[in-house]
């Protein structure tokens, strides 16, 4: 897999979610829809906590990994529980 942040990574990336979305359309196609919802849920909130982190000085010591306070993951959280939901119904 391409490391950083790479046109070629960007490609992998994307193709990898093409293809899972593709397979779960044939396979459980009730369940492609909310995964539809969840992965760019989920990417556009990580994104934005990726790059505010960018924004901060570097950390100096091993206390400095702790995030002090939780990122909000509210879209992803309940396009997770969506299609969790939708893939249980779907067994």
């Amino acid at each position: 897999m391409p490391v950083g942040n790479s046109p070629t990574r960007s490609v992998a990336s994307s193709l990898a979610w093409a293809f899972h979305h593709a397979w779960l359309q044939i396979e459980a196609s009730a369940v492609a829809e909310p995964y539809a919802v969840l992965v760019p849920a989920a990417r556009s909130e990580a994104a934005m906590h990726m790059s505010e982190a960018w924004m901060q000085p570097p950390i100096q010591n091993d206390d400095g990994m702790n995030l002090g306070q939780a990122y909000s993951r509210e879209r992803s959280v309940a396009a997770r529980a969506a299609c969790i939901k939708a893939m249980k119904s779907s067994l």
